[in-house]
């Protein structure tokens, strides 16, 4: 975060992914902590404020330095965050963290206005001289993102690296620009989600069994369907011809917000038979992918 004191070792103050692994794993990260703060406008911070509540942790707030509309977050997530009591604080950044007797106490913030767009194409967020703010909490979780750690590599100029740190690779291979080397996660998409990462590793290593085997890498037919479909957009969004019979799409019936937010069971409710039934006979079009391949 840059801040005076995140590299204090206080307690109370958790990454966000240490933060979530330790619940994953079964634990509560700070069991005499009642009081959350979340920085960050991510998944990871989505994950982490909702986790908060799930072990026990009663007070969330989440701080991110821009607005609602430029969160990178899945929309789904902070709406459900809401619903669930999640305090958001629009336009404010962390300035210093709060202590006593080398534990978090509180953190100090700044509201922030918009400034010109930065290299992300998203404004960038000016400090207001003046408005800081405290708020209390005995937790902050920074969580703002991670970035590729190259400090394996014996010589890091030898590969090509793109303008967002990540390695540039040949999008049907996965080859960087050094023979014998392949990249796929994280470090090649930037941060994104898990099964992304999981199924790039897996053509990856498609290619690399290639590459051992003396073959030159190429794309699988069933890669180039995905990259084809996605070319002629098969699905348009906008397209207006209406569902067979009308029938719009059933809605999963999510938990009650004020029941979900206390537990890691399954929050969405299944189909009734009629549902399903109904669900099933609605057209999603399928005929435009034949007429396509066929075309």
């Amino acid at each position: 975060m840059g801040v005076k004191g995140e590299d204090m070792g206080y307690r109370g103050f958790i990454p966000g992914v240490k933060y979530l692994l330790d619940i994953n794993n079964g634990e509560d990260p700070y069991p005499e902590g009642k009081k959350v703060v979340v920085v960050g406008g991510g998944n990871v911070a989505m994950d982490c404020v909702r986790s908060s509540f799930r072990v026990g942790k009663p007070d969330v707030h989440l701080v991110y330095r821009r607005t609602k509309k430029e969160m990178p977050a899945d929309p789904v997530e902070i709406h459900e965050a809401e619903e669930e009591g999640v305090e958001f604080h629009y336009l404010c950044n962390p300035s210093r963290i709060l202590e006593k007797e080398g534990k978090v106490v509180g953190v100090e913030c700044i509201r922030m206005e918009l400034g010109e767009p930065d290299a992300s194409g998203r404004r960038r967020p000016v400090p207001v001289p003046g408005s800081e703010f405290v708020i209390e909490t005995d937790i902050l979780i920074p969580a703002i993102g991670q970035a590729v750690d190259f400090s394996f590599l014996e010589k890091k100029g030898d590969f090509a690296i793109t303008k967002w740190n990540t390695f540039e690779v040949d999008q049907e291979t996965f080859e960087t620009n050094v023979p014998g080397v392949f990249s796929a996660g994280d470090c090649e998409t930037g941060p994104d989600v898990l099964v992304r990462a999981c199924g790039n590793g897996k053509r990856a290593a498609w290619k690399i069994d290639e590459y051992l085997r003396g073959e030159k890498p190429k794309a699988r037919m069933s890669e180039k369907f995905v990259k084809f479909f996605g070319d002629v957009k098969v699905y348009d969004r906008n397209e207006n011809v209406g569902f067979l019979g009308d029938r719009a799409r059933h809605l999963l019936r999510p938990m009650a917000p004020e029941v979900r937010k206390w537990t890691f069971d399954e929050v969405e409710e299944g189909f009734r038979t009629d549902e399903a039934i109904a669900e099933a006979s609605r057209c999603l079009r399928c005929y435009r992918i034949g007429m396509i391949a066929v075309g």
